[in-house]
C-alpha cells in the first residue's frame, strides 16, 4: 500500500469511529470498501453484518418477494444446489468461445478464484438454510461468473456495475448499498469518471431489469456451452 492510500485508510477509519451507527451496517468496513472497491473482505464484512440487521425483514421484503417468484432459482434452493467450484485449469480447458474459457480467462487474468480461498465465508453457510441465506450463497459463488457473462472487468465501475445490474434484479438493500458507495467513490477518487458511471449503472440496470434471474441458472452445469447461447437463454445482448 502507497503512501497516499495508507493516509487514506487511516482517515477512513478514524472518521467511522465519529460517525453515528446504523443497526446492521458495518460502517468501517463500508469506508474501506468505498475508498478500495477491489477489497473483497471489507464487502464481505458489509454482507455479513447486514444478515444479521435487526431491520432485516422490513429490508428483505421485496427480494424475497422477488426471489420465490422465480421458478428457476426455488429449483435451485430446494436442491441445495452447491455443485463443487471447477478450478482455473479446468475452466481454461473448456471449448473456446464457451461461457467456461471466458470465466477462466477473467479469473486467470486477474489472478482470482471461483472459491474466495482465504475468505471467511461461514456467516453464509448457516446450519438452518433458508431462501435468502441461500440466495446470499448462491450470489457469493457466481459473483465472478456474473462478471464474465456481462462482459465486466475488475475495475470499480465494473465491480458497481454488476452491483447495479443485480440490484435490478432482486432490489436487494445490500446492493443498494454498493451502488451508493460508488458514488462517493466515484466522486471523490475518480472525478474524471463521473459521466461512466452514471452511464454505466444506468445501463446495467436496464439490463438487469430486462434479462432473466441471473442467479437461477445452472452456470456450473453449462461451462462448455457457448458464452453467445448463454447470453441468449438469459435474455442478454450478446455483443456485451
Amino acid at each position: 500500500m502507497n503512501v497516499q492510500n495508507s493516509l487514506n485508510t487511516d482517515l477512513g477509519l478514524s472518521l467511522s469511529a465519529m460517525l453515528p451507527k446504523i443497526p446492521g451496517l458495518d460502517l468501517e468496513s463500508l469506508l474501506k470498501f468505498t475508498i478500495e472497491p477491489n477489497d473483497t473482505q471489507a464487502i464481505l464484512d458489509v454482507q455479513k453484518t447486514m444478515l444479521l440487521a435487526p431491520q432485516r425483514s422490513r429490508m428483505i421484503t421485496w427480494t424475497q418477494d422477488a426471489v420465490e417468484k422465480n421458478e428457476n432459482f426455488m429449483k435451485l434452493f430446494n436442491e441445495r444446489y452447491i455443485p463443487e467450484l471447477p478450478t482455473n485449469l479446468e475452466l481454461i480447458d473448456c471449448p473456446e468461445f464457451s461461457l467456461g474459457r471466458a470465466i477462466g480467462k477473467h479469473l486467470i487474468s486477474n489472478n482470482i478464484q471461483l472459491d474466495f480461498s482465504g475468505f471467511d465465508l461461514c456467516m453464509f453457510y448457516l446450519k438452518d438454510m433458508n431462501i435468502l441465506t441461500y440466495l446470499a450463497i448462491r450470489g457469493i459463488r457466481t459473483h465472478d461468473i456474473v462478471h464474465s457473462v456481462l462482459g465486466l472487468g475488475v475495475t470499480p465501475i465494473d465491480e458497481y456495475a454488476v452491483a447495479s445490474f443485480t440490484l435490478a434484479q432482486f432490489r436487494s438493500p445490500y446492493h443498494m448499498v454498493l451502488v451508493s458507495s460508488g458514488y462517493i467513490h466515484t466522486a471523490f477518487y475518480q472525478p474524471e469518471e463521473i459521466p461512466k458511471f452514471l452511464n454505466t449503472i444506468h445501463k446495467f440496470y436496464n439490463l438487469g431489469l430486462n434479462s432473466e434471474f441471473i442467479l437461477g441458472y445452472r452456470f456450473e452445469d453449462n461451462l462448455d456451452k457457448p458464452l453467445s447461447e448463454v447470453r441468449k437463454e438469459l435474455g442478454l445482448p450478446l455483443d456485451l
